[in-house]
């Protein structure tokens, strides 16, 4: 794959408007739920290119889930699901190839310390037991620990995370969210577009109203998002699950930082709250 991308990057900010009357009284943001990966222990690396101690996990944080969807001995070790890993070890074992930009603090990265990373790239690196590509597509989910939501209202739940997201070929991510046991429901989709220098990311977040945006490569490598959820009334807890599909050879997705809050705690709102996608372009 060509990494040689002329320019910085494009930060794409979901940006969140608060209306507020002179008759409504909001709560205060309650924090129901964050997570930044900094206390999973990390063992050594297995196969990797730059051997070194306390860099990688193939284990969640306590009461998360990662699903390994994928043939099980196929493909570069530490990048057969979903893991937790030191990131600027991962930017340099595997060859930076833009990763810097997430994990790099002089780069004002977002992701710093440790982080969530799933990487059909170096996945695809080892061919100890077959060409990985060639055999099976990538697949895989990291999944939260059921969180407690009651007393939030209805419609007033926010997800936020710092994001490195690199489209290519087939590679697509998600997000999904399920209500006290339901079904799952999408609320974020990246389906990559084309490959090398042509490829492109379709966004669609239902709840931002957001279908099929087109975000070009390279623009999504650091971003915060901020995504509503549409939670029902009355609901007790939810899961969230981050899964990378239908990948091959392609690039990575890497997230860290998450936190889930409720804009309105035991407040039932009267307004809407109002969202807008914007797009802040930053230049050399």
């Amino acid at each position: 794959m060509n990494s040689n991308i002329i320019g910085r990057i494009v930060h794409v900010i979901l940006v969140t408007t608060f209306c507020l009357s002179a008759s409504l009284v909001w709560a205060i943001d309650t924090v129901l739920f964050e997570e930044d990966f900094e206390d999973v222990p990390l063992e050594a690396s297995i196969m990797e290119q730059i051997k070194d101690k306390d860099v990688w996990s193939g284990t969640p944080p306590e009461g998360w889930e990662i699903t390994n969807e994928n043939p099980k001995d196929l493909g570069m070790p530490e990048w057969r699901t979903w893991a937790i890993v030191d990131l600027e070890w991962w930017t340099r074992t595997a060859e930076d190839q833009r990763r810097s930009e997430f994990t790099g603090v002089h780069n004002d990265g977002k992701g710093v310390g440790k982080g969530a990373v799933s990487d059909p790239d170096e996945w695809d690196d080892w061919e100890g037991n077959g060409n990985p590509d060639a055999i099976s597509r990538w697949n895989g989910h990291l999944i939260t620990p059921s969180i407690k939501i009651k007393g939030a209202a209805e419609g007033s739940l926010v997800l936020t995370l710092d994001s490195s997201w690199r489209p290519e070929d087939t590679q697509n991510g998600e997000i999904t969210v399920s209500f006290d046991g339901g079904a799952e429901e999408r609320i974020l989709f990246f389906q990559s577009v084309g490959i090398d220098a042509g490829a492109h990311t379709l966004v669609t977040i239902p709840t931002l109203k957001l279908k099929e945006e087109k975000i070009n490569d390279g623009e999504q490598i650091n971003e915060t998002l901020e995504i509503p959820i549409d939670n029902p009334a009355g609901a007790a807890e939810m899961v969230i699950s981050f899964g990378v599909i239908d990948a091959q050879n392609d690039w990575w997705w890497a997230i860290d930082n998450i936190e889930l809050i409720s804009t309105a705690y035991d407040v039932e709102p009267r307004d809407k709250l109002a969202v807008k996608w914007a797009e802040i372009k930053l230049s050399q």
